[in-house]
């Protein structure tokens, strides 16, 4: 496994961030943008999904925040 140096990884990351600044390079959006009606609709599916896996005994909710998938 290659080993790297945390300052040198540093000050090329702090080189790479102030040439991305300068450049006015903005981050692309890691999806689609969805309109209101379709994202309503696939949060539904969701709800409807996580629901069926908890009544088929799939999904246990653990506690706040943990949950156990059976597959």
């Amino acid at each position: 496994m290659r080993r790297i140096k945390y300052a040198d990884y540093m000050s090329k990351r702090a080189s790479f961030a102030t040439l991305r600044a300068k450049l006015d390079m903005k981050k692309k959006s890691s999806s689609r943008v969805r309109d209101e009606e379709e994202r309503r609709l696939l949060l539904e599916l969701d709800k409807a999904r996580l629901e069926r896996w908890k009544k088929e005994g799939k999904l246990q909710v653990l506690g706040i925040r943990r949950y156990r998938f059976n597959v």
